[in-house]
C-alpha cells in the first residue's frame, strides 16, 4: 500500500513537472492569445517624441510617465501612421496605410464624409467579441451620420469632433498667431429658412466662427439620426475639458465592471494640440524656464496631460483591475514646429538636412515634423503597462508603429481581422511580452498627399521625395518639394538628426525599391478606399442651436 502510494505521489509530481515545463516553455505572447484583458489606449495630440522626460532628459515636465516608463515597457523607436491628425488616426483604427483607407488630409469642421464605413476598425471588430467600448477625447474622422463615433463601434462617445484650432471658444487660450475669443453674438433670424444676407456673409467670411462643441453620447447612434442633439457645451470650456474627461472614464470603466464585460477605452486627447488652454492648478507648474518673461505655457499644458495619465493609472489601481488592464500611451504625430515655444521637443531628430540652405546641399529650410515624413513627424512616445506579463523598465529596440495596434489586440481580444483586405501591421506581442526585438524590416511613411514617399529600411530611412512642413517653421522659413532618384538614405543608427546623406551598396537600394514596389502592388490588387472630402455648407457644421453665428447652446 505504501510503496502504491508512493507510486502514486511519484507520477503526479512527474506530471506536474511536465505540465509546467510545457507551459514554460510555450511563449508569453502565445498564452495570452484570447486572454480578453481590459484596453485603455491614451493617445495625446501632436506631442513630441522629446515631450517625454524617459525619452529625452532635457524635458521634466512628465513626472508621472517618466515613473510609468521605469514601470512599464518603452519603445523609443515607435511611429504614428501619418503625420497630421486625421491620417494618423485613420491608420491606428483600421491597421491600414493611406493609401488604402483613402484618408489623406484632415476632414474640415463641416465634412460630409469621414473615415469610410467599409473600414472596420478595432471597436468594431472588439463588439463582436463582448468587450464595452468607449471613446473620450478628439476624433477627427467625420462628424455626420454614419461616420459620427456612435455609429463606428462605441458604446459611448464623450468628446470633441475634431482639432481645438477649427472653432472657436469664450477663453481661446494660447496660439500663434492668437485667436479671438467666440463673439457674443445675436441670434440668427430665419425667415423662410433664410438666413439674414448679412449674417450669412459673416459666417462664411469669418475665421473660426462656430464654436468647438463638446459630444456625450452615451448609447450607439443618435435620436433620429441628428448627433446635434447629442452636443452638451458648445463652445467647450477648455479649462474644464480634463476634468471632464476623468469623470467619465471612472463612470465608464466602473460600468463595464458592474456589467463583468472586458472594455475598451480610447483616450485621444486634445492636449498637447494648439491652442493651449487648462486648469488654473496647472498655471505656473512647469518647471522648465520661462520664455521671454512669459510663463512656460507649454510646459504647463504638459503638466495637465501628465496628471490626466496619472489619474487614469490610479483609478485602474484603486478598482483592482490593473493586472488585467494592457494601458498604452502614444500620441498622433510629432510637434507642430511652427508653433514654436508653443510646440513640442523633437527630441535628437531635428532634420538638419531639409534645414541646410539649397547652396549647402540641403531642403532650403522649412519644419521637420508635423505635416511631413521627416523623423520627427512620426517618430513619437510609446510606454505599454501591463503589470506581471509586460516587463517593466525595459527597452525595446523593435520598430513598431500604430499599424501594429490592430494586430496585437487582435490576438489578445480573440477577434479575426476581416480576410477580405490587405493589413500593414505586425502583431507586437513576441515584443511586449517576450522580450523579442523584431518588429518591422520595412516601414513606409505617407506623405501629405498620401503617397509613400519615405521608407524605413532597418536603420536605413530612404526619402523619394522631401519636403518641409506645410506652413513653413518658427520664423517663417521655407524650403521646397524635391525628388530623388536614387532615393536620399540617411543612416539612422549614426544619424538621428538627418543631417548627411549617404550612398549604400546597389542591394540596399534594390531592397527599398522592390519592398516598395510590393507594397504599392499589394494595394493596388486588393479592397482600397477613397473617403469622401466634400465640404458642406451651414447645416453640416456640429451646431446645438442654428439659431446663433457660433451654434452657442443655450439653457
Amino acid at each position: 500500500m505504501m510503496m502504491a502510494m508512493i507510486f502514486f505521489i511519484t507520477l503526479l509530481n512527474f506530471k506536474l513537472i511536465l505540465l509546467c515545463f510545457a507551459s514554460c516553455t510555450i511563449p508569453l505572447s502565445e498564452r495570452l492569445a484570447d486572454s480578453r484583458p481590459n484596453i485603455v489606449l491614451i493617445m495625446a495630440d501632436d506631442m513630441g517624441w522629446g515631450d517625454v522626460g524617459a525619452n529625452w532628459p532635457n524635458t521634466r515636465d512628465t513626472p508621472f510617465l517618466d515613473y510609468l516608463a521605469s514601470i512599464s515597457m518603452r519603445l523609443p523607436d515607435y511611429h504614428s501612421g501619418a503625420s497630421v491628425c486625421s491620417v494618423s488616426r485613420a491608420a491606428l483604427l483600421t491597421g491600414r496605410l493611406t493609401p488604402r483607407t483613402g484618408v489623406w488630409q484632415n476632414f474640415a469642421s463641416t465634412a460630409l464624409g469621414g473615415l469610410p464605413t467599409n473600414e472596420t476598425i478595432i471597436s468594431e471588430l472588439l463588439k463582436t467579441v463582448g468587450y464595452a467600448t468607449a471613446i473620450h477625447g478628439k476624433w477627427h474622422l467625420g462628424h455626420q451620420p454614419p461616420f459620427h463615433p456612435s455609429y463606428r463601434g462605441f458604446d459611448e462617445y464623450v468628446g470633441i469632433p475634431y482639432s481645438i484650432d477649427m472653432g472657436c471658444t469664450d477663453n481661446p487660450g494660447f496660439n500663434y498667431p492668437p485667436v479671438k475669443a467666440c463673439p457674443k453674438d445675436p441670434p440668427l433670424f430665419f425667415e423662410q429658412k433664410h438666413e439674414h444676407a448679412d449674417d450669412v456673409k459673416n459666417v462664411i467670411e469669418a475665421d473660426l466662427t462656430v464654436g468647438i462643441p463638446l459630444y456625450q453620447c452615451l448609447t450607439p447612434h443618435c435620436p433620429d439620426n441628428n448627433c446635434n442633439k447629442e452636443i452638451i457645451e458648445q463652445p467647450v470650456n477648455l479649462s474644464t475639458l480634463t476634468q471632464s474627461y476623468i469623470d467619465n472614464d471612472r463612470r465608464f470603466i466602473r460600468r463595464s465592471i458592474e456589467a463583468n464585460k472586458p472594455f475598451f477605452l480610447y483616450l485621444p486627447l486634445s492636449h498637447m494640440h494648439v491652442p493651449h488652454d487648462y486648469a488654473q492648478q496647472f498655471k505656473n507648474t512647469s518647471i522648465l524656464p520661462s520664455i521671454y518673461g512669459v510663463p512656460n505655457i507649454y510646459g504647463d499644458t504638459l503638466r495637465e496631460l501628465d496628471y490626466h495619465v496619472n489619474q487614469t493609472y490610479q483609478l485602474l489601481q484603486n478598482l483592482g483591475i490593473l493586472n488585467q488592464t494592457l494601458l498604452i500611451f502614444t500620441s498622433d504625430n510629432g510637434p507642430w514646429s511652427s508653433k514654436c515655444d508653443l510646440a513640442g521637443n523633437q527630441g535628437p531628430f531635428t532634420g538638419i538636412w531639409q534645414q541646410l540652405p539649397f547652396s549647402s546641399g540641403g531642403g532650403g529650410g522649412g519644419g521637420t515634423a508635423k505635416f511631413t515624413t521627416w523623423e520627427a513627424g512620426h517618430r513619437i512616445p510609446f510606454i505599454a503597462h501591463w503589470p506581471g506579463m509586460i516587463k517593466g523598465g525595459t527597452i525595446s529596440n523593435a520598430i513598431g508603429s500604430h499599424l501594429d495596434l490592430m494586430p496585437t489586440i487582435a490576438n489578445l481580444a480573440g477577434f479575426t481581422l476581416p480576410l477580405n483586405r490587405s493589413f500593414d501591421g505586425t502583431d507586437l506581442s513576441p515584443v511586449l511580452f517576450d522580450g523579442s526585438n523584431q518588429g518591422h524590416e520595412y516601414l513606409f511613411h505617407p506623405d501629405m498627399l498620401g503617397h509613400l514617399s519615405a521608407v524605413r529600411y532597418n536603420q536605413y530611412k530612404a526619402y523619394y521625395t522631401t519636403y518641409p512642413a506645410i506652413d513653413g517653421a518658427c520664423g517663417g522659413k521655407e524650403g521646397m518639394i524635391m525628388h530623388h532618384k536614387p532615393p536620399l538614405i540617411f543612416d539612422l543608427s549614426r544619424d538621428l538628426a538627418e543631417s548627411t546623406p549617404i550612398i549604400v551598396s546597389q542591394s540596399v537600394y534594390d531592397a527599398i525599391d522592390q519592398a516598395l514596389h510590393e507594397k504599392l502592388n499589394d494595394i493596388a490588387s486588393t479592397p482600397h478606399t477613397q473617403a469622401d472630402y466634400r465640404i458642406g455648407g451651414l447645416d453640416a457644421r456640429a451646431c446645438c442651436d442654428a439659431g446663433h453665428i457660433v451654434c452657442r447652446c443655450t439653457d
